[in-house]
């Protein structure tokens, strides 16, 4: 698949150009400043689109010139509380807006792949999401808002909302043999093997059970890298339209 990559110098995204590499993808990336890409890394890509994240117009004509076959987006970091600021939804609302554009002008829908947080999943059996009990990276509830608000005929789109991730190495191109999809337990819309062993104790029962929970939830930015880059090999993913939730296999 032709994937047009933002991000690609951050932790994450270096890993899931390292991913897509690996894993045979055509992949040109859209920096703002190219000298921050690995220098071994060049001869691998397709092309090097420079840009700015947060302008629709810009992201529409790379996308345009390399022909791509989806998006993925792991620019942006979100801000932690309720009262900060990034520049993550305005980086979502644009490429949302071009990959729009490309989708009605091509008369199929663009793939795209979104980058999130856990708490924008939901809790089993309840009407809360994760988020609703600690008020942490308040804007990924926005970029739920935009794709939910996307026409689907325009933009097959994909949410994924790890806990946090770590570095299971440095990055080396392709991804390490270690690094695997595999190695995730994965799901639509809650949490993978989420318990709901606390919520049976009055008041409280809610947060224990999240607090008991959440540090088990833990993944390596490879894995996920892996887990993006395997599914942009599926024709018909079961991912699209899907906020996703992801857990480490316990070995």
């Amino acid at each position: 698949m032709r994937v047009l990559l933002l991000g690609a110098t951050g932790s994450l995204g270096s890993r899931i150009l390292s991913a897509l590499i690996k894993r045979g993808h055509t992949v040109s990336v859209f920096v703002r400043n190219p000298s921050k890409l690995a220098p071994g890394v060049h001869d691998q890509l397709s092309s090097i689109e420079r840009g700015d994240a947060t302008k629709s117009a810009e992201i529409k004509e790379a996308a345009i010139r390399t022909k791509c076959d989806a998006i993925v987006n792991s620019a942006g970091l979100a801000s932690i509380s309720p009262w900060g600021r990034s520049d993550l939804p305005g980086i979502v609302e644009a490429v949302l807006r071009a990959a729009q554009e490309i989708g009605r002008e091509r008369g199929h829908p663009l793939r795209v792949w979104l980058l999130a947080g856990q708490g924008l999943l939901d809790i089993p059996t309840q009407k809360y999401r994760l988020v609703d009990y600690i008020h942490l990276f308040p804007e990924h509830s926005l970029t739920w808002s935009k794709v939910q608000a996307v026409p689907r005929e325009t933009v097959a789109w994909s949410v994924l909302c790890p806990g946090v991730m770590k570095p299971l190495s440095p990055v080396t191109y392709p991804l390490a043999d270690t690094a695997s999809a595999e190695n995730l337990l994965i799901s639509a819309r809650v949490p993978p093997e989420w318990s709901l062993k606390f919520l049976g104790v009055p008041v409280i029962g809610g947060y224990l059970n999240l607090l008991s929970q959440l540090l088990g939830y833990g993944t390596t930015l490879e894995d996920n890298a892996d887990f993006i880059a395997c599914d942009l090999l599926e024709a018909d993913s079961p991912w699209v339209y899907q906020k996703v939730g992801v857990k480490e296999r316990k070995k």
